[in-house]
């Protein structure tokens, strides 16, 4: 990616120079164990919660936003603080998920005077370019984190639902693959799409090999039919790769940008919302093929 393409995705030099300054904070995405054995300097591990987040539907819950504003004040982060984000190149889409995190919470919106940025290629680019990675736990201050109102980076059901009945203007980007947008690949009662979402797979803004986010010209061509005064809302199955999509489109300049996070998994089960490319999940050659895979390992066992 262009080192020019925005404010928001930075490179090895920037995030070197941001060690150990004061109001700086660099959160590491990866397991623990990862982290043990070698990190950026200075870099506090994220709660493992907060990042298997979108794995499970504790983000719906109530509770969710005093929980993290809880957990980012644990890991010495205030409403005044720069963060950048990092993690493994392979969980590129994971690590998009606590940038959008944070701009839900208020960051790079005012009036929180907080920023968030993304260090793309991960670990392994820091290490292929010269930096040192140190094994210390990092011990923080634990400081006050409150939430910032009205940052609308996130969206619930009735919000969408609003947009589907044409009742509020928006531009959705369905980011799962092929197979799941044309209802072939089934991942909740019903296959198929939200009504009128365009189909930009999340996977198409990084390069396969790299995991690098692709150049400003080929970003830019991807996302040519969306336009920029619109209001746009990415989903996927459960929110991890709408939030990477998100990213790429705040990076490239999209201002109204927010997840619908419930996403597919709770929007297809929903049977009294619409649905395009309408399939419905067959429970019965589920069931008839496990039933078939428990006779095949009587036969071997009983061998």
């Amino acid at each position: 990616m262009s080192k020019k393409l925005s404010d928001l995705i930075v490179d090895t030099d920037f995030l070197k120079d941001k060690i150990g300054k004061a109001h700086w904070a660099i959160v590491d995405m990866r397991f623990p164990n990862e982290y043990a054995e070698g990190h950026i300097p200075g870099s506090v591990l994220i709660p493992g919660w907060i990042s298997k987040l979108y794995a499970d539907d504790a983000k719906r819950l109530p509770m969710v936003i005093p929980r993290l504003e809880k957990a980012i004040g644990e890991m010495g982060i205030g409403n005044e603080s720069h963060i950048i984000v990092y993690g493994s190149r392979r969980n590129t889409h994971w690590n998009g998920v606590m940038f959008w995190v944070l701009e839900a919470m208020g960051c790079n919106s005012l009036p929180s005077r907080g920023t968030v940025h993304f260090y793309d290629g991960g670990i392994e680019q820091w290490q292929a370019e010269g930096g040192d990675l140190e094994q210390v736990e990092i011990k923080v201050k634990v400081v006050t984190f409150k939430a910032a109102q009205g940052a609308k980076r996130g969206l619930k059901a009735d919000e969408i639902i609003q947009v589907i009945k044409g009742k509020e203007k928006a531009t959705i980007i369905d980011t799962r693959t092929v197979d799941e947008y044309e209802g072939v690949d089934i991942r909740a009662l019903r296959g198929g799409h939200l009504p009128n979402a365009v189909h930009i797979d999340y996977s198409r803004n990084f390069d396969p090999s790299s995991y690098r986010m692709k150049t400003l010209s080929e970003l830019k061509s991807l996302y040519e039919d969306i336009p920029s005064d619109s209001r746009i809302i990415t989903y996927c199955h459960t929110g991890a790769r709408a939030a990477y999509s998100y990213l790429v489109l705040r990076a490239l300049g999209y201002e109204n940008v927010a997840v619908y996070h419930d996403g597919w998994r709770v929007y297809g089960s929903n049977l009294n919302l619409p649905v395009e490319n309408e399939t419905w999940y067959d429970f019965n050659k589920v069931n008839n093929t496990m039933k078939a895979v428990l006779e095949f390992q009587q036969k071997l066992n009983s061998k």
